[in-house]
């Protein structure tokens, strides 16, 4: 028996699911199409059918109920874990500014202390060179 013939003699649309078990109680009886979708019908086959649906049916919504659930769980960790990140991220960030501020002012530092010390040089080449020039006026290597 084909599915629309079953349709047919029964007033029922299965799914195909539910219509290859029809198919096989059919198959194991020795009754023709007319007597087997009566006989199906009259003993609450169709009833027995939304009842396994809606028991399917409840299944179904209670495992959606769960995977939301789980869902909304995962939401709110991973939200979480991004807003931790962002700050981690912000503070990290701040601290960096103000480890660069003190870096430009360290090298500032430095670079007046290089500045006075390359002053402090010169001064001291200067003063060397008139020393070396009075020397040598006194032991009398005087150039000319």
């Amino acid at each position: 028996m084909m599915k629309s013939e079953f349709i047919e003699r029964t007033g029922f649309e299965p799914t195909e699911a539910e219509y290859r078990e029809i198919e096989a109680e059919y198959m194991g009886c020795d009754i023709d199409k007319d007597e087997f979708c009566k006989t199906w019908k009259k003993q609450g086959g169709i009833k027995r059918l939304m009842r396994l649906r809606a028991r399917r049916i409840e299944e179904l919504e209670a495992e959606l109920v769960k995977e939301k659930n789980d869902y909304d769980r995962m939401d709110a960790q991973y939200c979480t874990k991004i807003n931790e990140l962002k700050k981690q991220i912000s503070d990290d960030g701040l601290a960096l500014n103000s480890m660069n501020a003190q870096m430009g002012l360290m090298r500032n530092k430095a670079a007046g202390e290089i500045e006075e010390l390359l002053k402090r040089a010169t001064e001291a080449e200067r003063k060397l060179a008139i020393l070396k020039e009075a020397f040598d006026i006194i032991t009398g290597k005087e150039t000319k």
